[in-house]
This record gives C-alpha cells, sequence and structure tokens, in this order.
C-alpha cells in the first residue's frame, strides 16, 4: 500500500511539473481581434528583422561593411524596406528581401527577393488555445520553379515569426508584425 502511495505521489508530481511548463494565455481584446482577423482571411505581415542562416558567405559579407551599420550576419534591419506577405481569401502573396545563398537556378534577369503569389498547397492554419497564437503552415510555387515552404506563427500581440525554406535558396526567417489587409 506504501508503494501506491508513493506512485499516487509521484503522478500527481509529473503531472503538476508538466501542466506549469505551458503558459496559459488568456485571450484579450487585442488577440480577440486577431482571432477575427485569421477568421476573415484579410491580414498583411510586415516584417522590420530578417535572420539569413549565417553561413561563411553571409559572415564574410558581414566582416566586409557590405550590410550596413548595425547590421550582422545573422539580423538584418528592414525597417524602410518595403515588404510584405498578404493573405487575401485562399491566395497569398510575397514580396520580400532576401539574404543568403542561392544553391541553384536563378538566372542574370532572376528576381534577387522572394516573390510568390498563388493558392497554396497544403494549407493548414491551427490556433494553440494555450498560448493564443496561431500557426500556418504551406508550400507555393515562386518564380522559376523555386518552391517555398513557409511557416508563419502570429502571436496575440500581433507580432510574427515568417519562417521560409526554399527549394534553391539556404532558409531565412523574418520578425515583424501583422495587420488588416488595406482595402484598395
Amino acid at each position: 500500500n506504501h508503494s501506491m502511495k508513493a506512485y499516487f505521489v509521484l503522478f500527481v508530481f509529473v503531472c503538476i511539473s508538466c501542466s506549469g511548463s505551458q503558459k496559459i494565455v488568456s485571450p484579450t481584446p487585442k488577440s480577440s481581434a486577431l482571432d477575427a482577423l485569421v477568421e476573415k482571411g484579410k491580414f498583411e505581415v510586415t516584417s522590420d528583422q530578417a535572420s539569413p542562416l549565417l553561413t561563411s558567405s553571409m559572415a564574410a559579407i558581414s566582416n566586409s561593411g557590405l550590410l550596413g551599420n548595425g547590421n550582422s550576419a545573422g539580423n538584418i534591419n528592414l525597417i524602410g524596406n518595403p515588404n510584405y506577405l498578404k493573405v487575401e481569401g485562399d491566395t497569398i502573396s510575397a514580396d520580400l528581401p532576401y539574404y543568403g545563398e542561392r544553391q541553384m537556378g536563378g538566372g542574370y534577369n532572376s528576381n534577387a527577393g522572394i516573390k510568390f503569389k498563388g493558392i497554396p498547397q497544403n494549407y493548414s492554419l491551427t490556433k494553440n488555445e494555450t498560448n493564443q497564437q496561431y500557426q500556418i503552415n504551406f508550400q507555393i510555387s515562386g518564380e522559376g520553379a523555386e518552391n517555398f515552404t513557409i511557416s508563419l506563427v502570429l502571436f496575440p500581440n500581433w507580432k510574427s515569426s515568417l519562417q521560409i525554406n526554399s527549394s534553391q535558396r539556404t532558409p531565412i526567417r523574418y520578425s515583424g508584425e501583422v495587420q488588416a489587409l488595406k482595402e484598395n
């Protein structure tokens, strides 16, 4: 009977320690407004920072001073550099500056940035009720037979994290914020 009590105490301890590892975030007016925005399917993400994969080439460019003051091989300030990822119903488009290495493809006339517009494949949108975050994943084709795998996280404070993996380039992550799509 002592062993049953010991197991019960251990079980309760494990349950408490596991449940304490996930911080529960209560809905706020701001997170509820984000819910409405995502449900409507009309929003835009603007990034203010790019974090390219740190490679020896990016380190060399950074060391040469070509990235400008305050930037490093792993963090590039995008403020003042227009960029977007737009969700308009079932169409997603993007025009983002790219910093990193192209492994293949892309000729002299190809776009240096990341551009795409179309209906994505394997689209999934899930909301984590515990932390009020949205996770959006999809794949989409860009210019010149380039394919992108996108992972977008929308936080309840309207901040965003955008990870882009390409079939032709090294990965890059963008940080920014989400806003309602401006009506034209």
